[in-house]
């Protein structure tokens, strides 16, 4: 059977002519990932998109479009960039307007990825969950001050929609390799290797050469291997790529956990069979023994704050780690001043050019840059707060003197007038852990529904 990646992420884009090429080889599925939390936490807490609604509307007309005209299921993964219900609810709402105006009915099933939050306790409590990395266990108290938590899904639910004759799949927070593994799996394909082809596709273009955007891959998978090539014509597979696309984002270079057991790539076999075409074989898929679903939640921490600005004077650049380290102190007399409490707020100054990136972890700094660019934050309770802070911070390092000096004033150059931007809530990772379940359906409700 053959299916399509249309890109590696909903509103990341495709050609037209990759799409159509795909369509007409014959796929038995078209799919796209939605989400990521490579982002970071403010997307889930917000539950806000993190790709533009006009690209998202784009790309899932043309997928819509294209999938009811074939007659071919259609499934879209981790929808909104996070998963959770509102987001999901977003997703849907573009769907159904994209089909009010393309004249389009179809059955289409939403699927919910935020676990109730009785239930998540109840398994912590049980001691049916355990960190992912150095991280604290789970406890009921990080769980119910999280602002949002979701689940990643498995096939099974993604199997139970199309069971119940979905033609149209909107899932919440989804297993990326998921996606394009549950259709071959209900056909009686090797596990192995519908695990490995859905992990090559997931990320669409990233195995595509030449490299210039995201694109259409199609995968065809058969007795004993699967092959992959780009929907378009004038693009290729290399089997460097599929083969390096392996180990992305894996901590094992052989290994890829899915909640039903483990993929094992250490005696896969990647063939160049033309020039655009790899074969891969030798994949194997270990079952787990307990079935388990990761959880990604956020706490908010607050609202933010931010100025960008410039630093030219090689005297102050010299010695700008004491010089910060001043205006740091000068800032907190003056909050005092303002009866703001030091525990409720947060000043962060990233000095690039100076070890912004690495910190204290640098292994180089090197000679001293020409110019530094200050990008300080502010962290407090509430905007007023996190406004007042920060203008306190841009005084000092405005004024503030330092050893060799030869101005008066002005130690910063601001790109932006106002400079000052605050930039709304402030959201961490508070869940980053897997859950044991008994039902891979459980937390992941499924609504059914006739759009017309």
């Amino acid at each position: 059977m053959r299916l399509m990646a249309c890109s590696g992420m909903v509103g990341y884009g495709f050609t037209e002519d990759a799409f159509r090429r795909g369509l007409g080889l014959g796929v038995e599925m078209i799919g796209c990932d939605a989400g990521s939390m490579d982002p970071g936490p403010y997307y889930l807490g917000t539950a806000t998109p993190f790709v533009s609604e006009m690209a998202t509307r784009r790309d899932l007309r043309i997928m819509l479009e294209g999938a009811r005209a074939a007659g071919v299921p259609m499934i879209v993964g981790s929808a909104g960039g996070g998963g959770s219900d509102a987001q999901l609810a977003w997703t849907r709402r573009l769907i159904e307007e994209i089909a009010g105006e393309a004249g389009l009915s179809f059955r289409m099933a939403v699927i919910g990825a935020e676990p109730d939050r009785d239930f998540l306790t109840e398994r912590v409590l049980a001691g049916k969950t355990a960190p992912l990395g150095p991280i604290q266990p789970l406890t009921a108290g990080t769980v119910g001050e999280a602002a949002r938590i979701v689940a990643m899904m498995g096939v099974e639910p993604l199997q139970a929609a199309l069971d119940g004759g979905a033609e149209v799949i909107v899932a919440g927070r989804c297993s990326d390799a998921a996606i394009y593994a549950a259709l071959p799996l209900m056909r009686g394909h090797d596990a192995g290797l519908a695990w490995h082809l859905g992990k090559i596709v997931e990320c669409g273009a990233q195995v595509i050469e030449p490299r210039v955007g995201q694109d259409c891959i199609v995968g065809t998978i058969g007795d004993g291997y699967f092959e992959v090539e780009p929907g378009h014509q004038d693009k290729r597979c290399t089997r460097t790529r599929v083969a390096a696309h392996t180990l992305y984002e894996n901590p094992s270079p052989s290994e890829l956990k899915e909640p039903s057991g483990v993929l094992d790539s250490s005696d896969a076999v990647f063939e160049q069979v033309d020039e655009r075409t790899v074969r891969v074989s030798g994949s194997r898929f270990h079952p787990a023994d307990r079935y388990t679903v990761k959880l990604e939640g956020v706490r908010r921490e607050g609202v933010r704050t931010v100025f960008v600005a410039g630093v030219r004077d090689p005297v102050l650049i010299g010695q700008f780690e004491d010089f910060a380290r001043s205006c740091r102190e000068r800032a907190g007399n003056d909050v005092a001043a303002l009866g703001i409490s030091p525990d409720s707020y947060r000043i962060n100054l990233r000095v690039y050019g100076g070890s912004a990136v690495m910190g204290e972890r640098e292994p180089d700094a090197g000679a001293d840059p020409n110019e530094l660019c200050v990008v300080a934050d502010v962290i407090a309770d509430d905007e007023t707060a996190s406004r007042a802070v920060l203008a306190k911070v841009r005084y000092s390092m405005l004024h503030t003197d330092f050893p060799g000096r030869l101005c008066i004033s002005g130690n910063l150059a601001f790109p932006f007038s106002p400079s000052d931007m605050a930039v709304g809530e402030v959201f961490d990772f508070s869940v980053w852990h897997t859950v044991e379940l008994d039902d891979p359906l459980g937390p992941f409700p499924i609504e059914m529904m006739e759009v017309r």
